[in-house]
């Protein structure tokens, strides 16, 4: 069991498990009442059939879906019960999280990475709207790996997750021999291996496992959970270990959203899943997997030591960036970061061409940037023939915090491929801010080479929305999804560690035309300044 620092167990509850699998029975009482009398237990929050009959036309994958993830294998009702189930006597490792369950296997068991794919694009749309925590893939392709393998349509998917911290667990495989499966092979993937019991932490005769691909074992002989009949059944394999680690990891968020104000990233996980118990046999692989049996408790305890007391926190570090031009350069930071992200913005006005600030390969003492230019009508480009400009850059760490004088800022990022002609993503904030607060937004990636900046609207105490903008002759073109980082501030002055800041808004009065931003007797210097445009009232 995880507690959090003022003792309140964490069950995943606000997280979301999403099960990839065969289906699930819909009204399992180990899944919560049917208060609503809808036929589908209320903690099940979304169901999609994938794989209603065998895909035979693979230019429409669409074509064999259904809105009806009925089970009538009990694979993905047993798979969904260890992870998730709220049965007093078969609990799951997350009994408070929502269930989503995406059958992604026919009735006759059959699957393809073609149906998978389509599952985990469902994911990907949608992992902010139900705060996805894990995503469970209790299948493999029955292949093995002793090398991470990328192959296949989905690693793509897997990747995009990988980066926003939605973690994908897979099972290792049963044939029993040394190496993964796939997707277990994914580097983009946690690939878990079974232990015949958490005491006497045996490797499973029948589980795969390696080295450097294992990412954690957990227990999957002979495990009781549901069946697809509102009964139980036993089962052994790497499917039953996989789903205990999705679990783990819904409430390992939880947790962490509580006491660091953000979630773990997929490596933060990979390292704290890994200080669990060690194996015990057999004896040639004692030395070979220290740590990585699932251990709740350590799991937990391996997060609280990551809460730091406020004066040991480095949250955010202004400077100056000079001779910027088409040419990237490395910004060094004074302190190390855990998850930065990046703001510079606006540019000195020494050359009159439209430009904008490319930020690329953050790491967490460094990032690289670089002035872009627009494109001309001949599809020529002006790069290189800019003069250069200075802008101010601040780096901050992800998540919420408070600041020294009480203000709460909050700092998140997402990756998206939505334009100012395609659609807008909505951004919801975790604090709840009393008035709408004041946003920044910049792009952190160079994915898509094609000039681009960000444009947000519909600002309130709740959240907003946030586009990609490329130069007006490229509006309609599409723009490859970028990472873009946004930060929420409360409107008003304050001090932030010895240091006074002012964040606002001009109103609906900038137009070609230059604006004055009055700071009053606020500063002693000239401060760094921030900006964005923070409306969208008119565009083509």
């Amino acid at each position: 069991m995880i507690f959090n620092n003022q003792g309140q167990l964490m069950d995943g509850s606000g997280q979301s498990i999403v099960i990839l699998d065969t289906g699930i029975d819909l009204d399992h009482p180990f899944f919560g009442p049917d208060l609503d009398g809808d036929g589908v237990s209320d903690r099940i929050v979304y169901h999609y059939d994938f794989a209603a009959t065998p895909l035979t036309n693979y230019n429409d994958p669409t074509s064999n879906d259904d809105n009806d993830a009925s089970d009538s294998n009990g694979h993905g009702s047993h798979v969904a019960s260890i992870a998730a189930s709220s049965d007093s006597n078969y609990p799951g490792i997350a009994p408070g999280a929502d269930i989503i369950v995406l059958k992604v296997f026919d009735n006759n068991n059959s699957g393809n990475f073609f149906d998978i794919e389509q599952a985990l694009q469902w994911v990907v749309a949608n992992q902010q709207q139900y705060n996805i925590a894990s995503v469970n893939m209790s299948l493999s392709t029955g292949g093995n790996y002793v090398n991470p393998t990328n192959f296949g349509i989905i690693h793509d998917e897997l990747q995009q997750l990988a980066q926003e911290d939605v973690i994908v667990v897979s099972a290792a495989g049963n044939t029993g021999q040394y190496g993964v499966s796939y997707p277990a092979a994914n580097p983009y993937s946690l690939a878990v291996s079974s232990v015949d019991d958490y005491n006497n932490r045996n490797i499973s005769s029948f589980s795969q496992h390696h080295e450097t691909l294992t990412d954690v074992f957990a227990d999957g002989r002979s495990i009781r959970a549901a069946n697809q009949n509102g009964g139980t059944t036993v089962k052994s394999g790497t499917s039953m270990a996989a789903p205990a680690v999705s679990g783990a990891i819904a409430v390992a968020q939880q947790l962490a959203e509580q006491e660091l104000g953000r979630r773990l990233t997929f490596d933060e996980i990979k390292t704290v899943l890994a200080q669990g118990d060690d194996i015990v046999g057999p004896v040639q692989y004692t030395d070979d997997y220290d740590g990585k049996v699932l251990n709740i408790n350590k799991l937990g305890n391996a997060i609280l030591d990551m809460v730091e007391t406020p004066s040991e926190i480095i949250i955010a570090q202004a400077g100056d960036i000079s001779n910027l031009d088409h040419n990237s350069q490395t910004i060094v930071f004074d302190h190390e970061f855990t998850n930065p992200v990046i703001f510079a913005q606006p540019l000195s006005y020494n050359g009159s061409d439209a430009s904008t600030i490319r930020i690329t390969d953050i790491q967490g003492d460094r990032f690289s940037v670089k002035l872009q230019e627009t494109n001309l009508r001949n599809q020529e480009t002006n790069e290189g023939n800019h003069l250069k400009e200075t802008s101010g850059f601040l780096v901050l760490e992800k998540g919420i915090w408070e600041l020294s004088d009480g203000t709460i800022i909050e700092v998140g990022t997402t990756t998206t491929d939505a334009t100012t002609k395609s659609g807008w993503e909505s951004i919801t904030f975790n604090h709840d801010f009393d008035d709408a607060p004041i946003i920044l937004t910049q792009v952190q990636t160079d994915n898509d080479a094609t000039f681009v900046q960000t444009r947000q609207k519909n600002i309130t105490e709740n959240g907003f929305e946030l586009a990609l903008e490329e130069e007006e002759a490229y509006l309609n073109t599409g723009h490859g999804a970028e990472t873009i980082a946004w930060l929420a501030i409360s409107p008003g002055q304050g001090d932030w560690d010895g240091n006074a800041f002012m964040a606002g808004n001009t109103g609906d009065q900038v137009t070609h035309n230059w604006h004055t931003v009055d700071f009053g007797n606020l500063f002693n210097n000239a401060p760094k300044f921030f900006g964005n445009i923070a409306s969208a009232a008119w565009r083509k």
